[in-house]
């Protein structure tokens, strides 16, 4: 939410519309090619996946460790996203690839001191 606060109503409804859009915009179901339990899944980088587990889905899963999730799933997000089902969005943060003989500086447009 951006701007002043309003009303304690008003902030409120866009604290709940802000948590809605971050827990559940963008979740795709996907079931796991090992067990079969089905999730909610959101690459949000390639770094970064978001998982909502069902309580259905940990029954399933004898894999299942609250920690560390699944590893059968971990594959079954990869190939999802290899197979190109489950989107990666683009970093907006990545820096371009660097051109040969640039430093990252460079690439970036700082210029050091004294140089």
């Amino acid at each position: 939410m951006t701007g002043p606060a309003g009303r304690p109503e008003e902030l409120a409804a866009a604290t709940m519309a802000d948590r809605r859009a971050q827990l559940e915009d963008g979740l795709a179901e996907l079931d796991c090619g090992h067990c079969g339990g089905v999730v909610r899944v959101k690459k949000n980088s390639l770094a970064h996946t978001s998982i909502q587990w069902t309580a259905d889905a940990v029954r399933r899963c004898p894999a299942y460790a609250i920690r560390d999730g699944c590893p059968h799933l971990r594959r079954s997000v990869e190939a999802a996203v290899a197979d190109g089902w489950l989107e990666v969005p683009e970093d907006p943060l990545a820096l371009p690839p660097s051109p040969a003989g640039r430093s990252l500086s460079a690439a970036r447009g700082l210029v050091h001191p004294g140089a």
